[in-house]
């Protein structure tokens, strides 16, 4: 009976600590995931191309290291294989820190100047810099399953672990972006991670010979990491903050006229700027499309995208408006758009409605809500909301509004694939596109304010494209090829 007991209870008391690695190599291997797409957001926009391609690099390196940690744990003794898992740890924690999180965005665009498609170039970015991390992690599964199978039952071992790191997982796929990202930034969440990593190696080092040296290792890791991203964060002045959905910066510069300028970047693209002396709207599209508002004379007004809210500013301005309906999926951009960008209070007329343009659009129609004037300036830069250019999202527009203006970063000639196709859809489901070109002289990618009627100095177009649908939608791709196509 003693001899009973002692075989029952020596597992239990060593593999205790084995499951809590399993959870954190669970949480780290989803919040990798979900970090990487983030930060490859503000260089191609958040698409399905983007969620199902790093998907597919995330899957790939898992099933290789699952196979590969099966394979050697099998061959080797406990203690080779809780060394071989430490070392794991060790290096991946390493690698995202030091290398995959801080150069993710970068390889990307280089991929894209050097020509490659918007899938390979996100394909190639994430295989290059992510593939040999989530390898060297996910091995943690099958030796956990093999150091925890002190019964001979190799299904329950395995069945054991994986729950475990599933349910580090889920966590990891909800906590990071729900909560990291807010109270964190993007790049103070890529510590946590490189964090629990560490954590997780010391863990399996307990009891080693050789764990004080882990310990220095796991500790000397995550220096180098923090003064990798202090080197690559140098330079970077003024407000600066990562929500769940975008990177907000706020700088000054001199507007075109030699004005000192306050200018909100989003998601590596320019997006708002005010005059600093005055802070007057300098952006000439918002100023168009404050003359756009002007003509109708509306006192309803909707936003889709409100940025720096410069726009739902001006309109309140305005004795005939009696409301502004202002939508944007962040909720935190009236906050710094008040305190940081704006500096002032928005007026009472102004409601902000912190909600996707695509529910708040049907949510309105559903509540009766009708609109004399909406303005849709949801795209950017460098890249796109490809579900904001269908010609399902204009109807539903139509359906609220008796106007629409919609400001698009497009080729002033109008000549590429995406122009086409967007202002197609936008004429089949609005009955008609006329364009302004609020900016002329600008560079050749420039701001074209669209509108359902003619307002002052604009051209009816009446080109050929085809249309953008929610079921057959390469906007992105479109995009990406307008804007990167060009390029040597």
């Amino acid at each position: 009976m003693p001899d009973n007991v002692s075989v029952q209870t020596e597992p239990r008391r060593t593999f205790l600590l084995p499951w809590i690695v399993a959870l954190i190599e669970g949480f780290s291997t989803l919040a990798v995931e979900v970090i990487a797409i983030r930060l490859a957001i503000p260089i191609v926009g958040s698409s399905i191309v983007l969620t199902g391609v790093m998907l597919g690099v995330v899957l790939l390196a898992l099933s290789a290291g699952y196979w590969r940690g099966g394979t050697l744990s099998a061959r080797w003794d406990k203690a080779h294989t809780r060394f071989a898992l430490t070392r794991n740890l060790l290096i991946a924690a390493f690698v995202y820190g030091a290398v995959a999180f801080p150069l993710e965005a970068g390889a990307i665009e280089r991929a894209l100047d050097f020509g490659l498609s918007l899938p390979l170039a996100i394909g190639a970015a994430a295989a290059i810099l992510f593939l040999l991390p989530i390898y060297l992690a996910s091995q943690t599964v099958p030796m956990l399953a093999e150091l925890t199978n002190v019964e001979g039952k190799a299904g329950k071992a395995s069945g054991q672990v994986l729950f475990f790191s599933t349910v580090g997982s889920v966590a990891g796929g909800i906590v990071t972006p729900v909560f990291l990202f807010p109270w964190l930034g993007v790049a103070h969440s890529t510590f946590v991670v490189c964090g629990l990593l560490v954590i997780g190696a010391c863990v399996m080092a307990v009891g080693h010979p050789r764990a004080l040296r882990v310990l220095g290792l796991g500790s000397a890791a995550l220096v180098f990491v923090a003064a990798v991203n202090a080197i690559a964060g140098r330079g970077q002045h003024g407000f600066s903050f990562d929500s769940a959905y975008q990177s907000i910066h706020i700088v000054d510069e001199k507007a075109d006229s030699g004005r000192a300028q306050r200018v909100l970047m989003m998601s590596g693209s320019r997006s708002s700027a005010v005059f600093s002396d005055t802070s007057e709207t300098s952006f000439a599209y918002v100023r168009a499309a404050d003359t756009a508002l002007t003509e109708c004379q509306a006192s309803e007004v909707l936003v889709i995208g409100s940025a720096g809210f410069t726009f739902p500013r001006d309109a309140a301005s305005f004795p005939w408006v009696r409301r502004i309906d202002a939508v944007d999926v962040d909720p935190v951009v009236k906050t710094i758009a008040e305190q940081q960008f704006l500096r002032q209070e928005l007026s009472r007329k102004v409601r902000f409605l912190p909600l996707s343009a695509r529910y708040a659009v049907r949510k309105l129609n559903r509540d009766g809500k009708r609109y004399g004037f909406t303005f849709i300036d949801a795209y950017f830069g460098r890249g796109i909301p490809d579900e904001l250019v269908t010609v399902e999202f204009f109807r539903d527009v139509r359906a609220i509004s008796d106007r629409v203006a919609v400001n698009v970063v497009m080729d002033r000639n109008m000549e590429s694939v995406f122009a086409g196709n967007v202002l197609a859809s936008f004429r089949e489901a609005l009955g008609a596109a006329w364009v302004s070109d609020v900016k002329p002289g600008d560079s050749d990618v420039t701001n074209i304010l669209v509108t359902t009627w003619p307002v002052k100095g604009a051209l009816r177009w009446d080109g050929k494209g085809t249309p953008y649908r929610d079921d057959r939608n390469t906007a992105d791709r479109d995009h990406v090829e307008m804007v990167w196509g060009g390029r040597s």
